[in-house]
């Protein structure tokens, strides 16, 4: 009767794929050097890549799940037309920042490297982690990662409304200040911006977070809630922390 009733089927019914594509030219072989400028004699490229996964259906599976969360992946996180197939989602991404880098003057060595990772977290969830590495000239590279969540039974994406409640969003704003304290080890507010955070920001709830199997995770990018010298941040709870503030 307990494997009857369960729903380890749909459950294990997605498996994940790897879709990967890269592209490294010679800066020189995809502009001409702007006159008066200097050009390192090193050479320089343009390198992106792709490396992504995507859903496919295991015999126990529903492609209709499948097919709605490699839809969000294509549209949403590639930023491609809807009906692309994801060889032409990973190619048509690359070629956008190709025209891009032609269109700028500076020469340098760029690079933006995309990668999607899937794992399943809680019960029925699906996490998806989207990260651009990218370099285009400045004083340092970025780096940004996107989490999205999807329902393994349907492939609905999952936002934050739809797991807490509209009204905690100040108490749970308070939660997060307080966690963001104990793991940098301070008593205060004041003393969270002497180090760095949220001196010239207020906290807030970010779409990013994991839903793993025993905790929920909260993830702020650079320059978020901090300069870019103090990296990225995450925050974890409990279930049983976070209950009286989710659906």
């Amino acid at each position: 009767m307990l494997v009857a009733c369960n729903d380890t089927g749909k459950w294990n019914g997605i498996a994940f794929s790897k879709a990967s594509e890269n592209v490294k030219i010679k800066t020189s072989e995809l502009k001409e050097v702007p006159a008066d400028s200097y050009v390192p004699e090193e050479d320089l490229f343009f390198d992106v890549s792709v490396d992504m996964d995507f859903m496919y259906p295991k015999e126990t599976g529903d492609s209709v799940a499948c097919s709605t969360i490699n839809r969000y992946l294509i549209t949403q996180l590639l930023n491609q037309p809807d009906g692309a197939t994801q060889q032409e989602a990973i190619d048509g991404y690359i070629q956008k920042k190709q025209a891009e880098f032609k269109a700028e003057e500076y020469m340098v060595t760029c690079y933006d490297h995309v990668t999607g990772d899937a794992t399943y977290g809680r019960k029925g969830i699906i996490n998806y982690t989207f990260a651009e590495d990218f370099f285009g000239g400045g004083a340092h590279p970025v780096q940004n990662v996107i989490v999205r969540r999807f329902r393994a039974t349907t492939g609905e994406p999952v936002g934050l409304w739809d797991v807490f409640v509209d009204s905690c969003s100040t108490s749970l704003k308070n939660l997060l200040t307080e966690r963001l304290m104990d793991q940098m080890n301070v008593k205060t507010l004041e003393d969270l911006k002497e180090i760095g955070f949220l001196d010239m920001v207020d906290m807030f709830i970010p779409e990013n977070f994991w839903m793993e199997a025993d905790t929920l995770t909260f993830f702020f990018n650079q320059y978020e809630i901090a300069p870019y010298a103090m990296g990225q941040t995450s925050l974890s709870f409990s279930y049983d922390e976070l209950k009286p503030y989710m659906k």
